[in-house]
């Protein structure tokens, strides 16, 4: 048994050497890219957008949803109160496909459904029965409640943005989280809208990835 479980983690760690992806920003005519953080900027009526993705090499996540979270720092130089709810973001890949992001609480429930399964972020899980159940025992305890595991992939939520509310002058950072498999598309654009009322083609904000596979 232990045999054919050591074949299938050396197959799935093959895959994940394999199969892992790089997402690199690319310039355009407005938005510039700083290699020294693999980050792209672009500014418009005094308000900045600045986003990286939060793991540059990874590899697909093996758990319900596939997360996939940019680092993004706005920046309000318009001399007033600027909001923005998470809603005025959203990734488009290159086949159309458009990812709303996804609000703290939500990921918060993905992660929280899988943590039984995964070791210390990121992305590294049990995939022997028998070793998750010896590591449940060496934190086993004597108590009749429930017990529900609180394992370092919540640690992904610290910093999480939801809706945003900056003084003149000031800017934030923070993660923002989508449901996708970057190693099935070619190309991504991160889209920010300074107003969420009239959402067409053309956003205020237009940030593109690439996505190169190993």
């Amino acid at each position: 048994m232990k045999t054919a479980g050591a074949w299938f983690l050396l197959v799935l760690v093959v895959c994940l050497s394999g199969c892992g992806v790089t997402v690199v920003p690319r310039a355009t005519a407005t938005a510039q890219v700083d290699p020294a953080d693999n980050s792209i900027s672009e500014s418009r009526d005094g308000v900045s957008l600045k986003a990286r993705l939060h793991d540059p090499e990874f590899a697909p996540v093996l758990t319900e949803g596939n997360l996939t979270a940019f680092e993004l720092t706005v920046g309000n130089r318009t001399g007033k109160s600027l909001s923005l709810p998470l809603s005025a973001f959203l990734l488009m890949d290159d086949r159309g496909t458009q990812y709303s992001p996804l609000p703290p609480e939500r990921v918060n429930e993905i992660l929280r459904r899988n943590s039984p399964y995964l070791l210390p972020y990121p992305y590294v899980g049990y995939y022997y029965l028998e070793d998750m159940e010896k590591a449940s025992a060496a934190r086993g305890f004597t108590s009749s409640r429930p017990y529900f595991a609180q394992n370092r992939p919540a640690d992904a939520l610290v910093g999480a943005l939801d809706n945003l509310s900056l003084v003149p002058d000031a800017q934030v950072t923070g993660l923002i989280f989508f449901s996708i498999d970057l190693s099935r598309v070619n190309s991504v654009e991160l889209r920010g809208y300074l107003s969420t009322a009239i959402k067409d083609a053309k956003a205020d904000f237009t940030l593109p990835f690439s996505v190169e596979k190993k």
